[in-house]
């Protein structure tokens, strides 16, 4: 079967490529943002209906709830939690994004005139030899499960942590010289 595809239903498949598992919200504001500045407006209403047409149209997607996925993808509670990150740095409108990093990365996007590049990670016990592989790497922003900073830690410079707060959005803490 054929299936055409609008220019925004392959944006979404691409985005769903990438990440495998999404928020609708995320799904939205990326979607939303990359279609700005054209005339092809994405309003909540129309990408249900997209979400409808590509779950129908070509068997890869799938919808429950609050995630959108590809098949194959799980909910990854760290990466949509990267994902949030990105999109609150990027201000919505990241250049571009993958997953398709080492551990303990997450996430790499840029962002930016002067595209600037961002990994997101996982931080993870123990501490020090997490941080030290990828202390060489220029902006880091690290994550836990529990989304707390742990006492007394200290990060390279350019490197933050994200502390999730209570309504979802992040604080941001670095080392001194950050």
């Amino acid at each position: 079967m054929l299936v055409l595809l609008s220019i925004q239903q392959k944006y979404i498949l691409e985005v769903l490529r990438k990440l495998g598992c999404v928020r609708r919200r995320q799904l939205e504001t990326l979607a939303c943002e990359k279609f700005r500045s054209s005339n092809l407006e994405v309003s909540d209403a129309r990408l249900e209906a997209m979400l409808r047409q590509l779950r129908a149209g070509t068997n890869d997607v799938r919808i429950d709830g609050e995630f959108v996925w590809i098949t194959g993808a799980r909910p990854d509670a760290l990466r949509l939690e990267a994902v949030d990150v990105m999109l609150e740095l990027a201000e919505g409108k990241p250049e571009d994004f993958t997953t398709r990093v080492d551990r303990p990365g997450i996430l790499r996007f840029s962002w930016g005139a002067d595209l600037r590049l961002f990994t997101v990670a996982e931080l993870a016990e123990p501490m020090c030899p997490t941080i030290e592989a990828l202390a060489h790497q220029k902006r880091v922003i690290w994550l836990t499960e529990s989304g707390v900073v742990s006492e007394g830690l200290t990060l390279p410079p350019k490197h933050f942590f994200a502390a999730r707060m209570e309504d979802g959005s992040h604080r941001f803490y670095g080392s001194n010289g950050s």
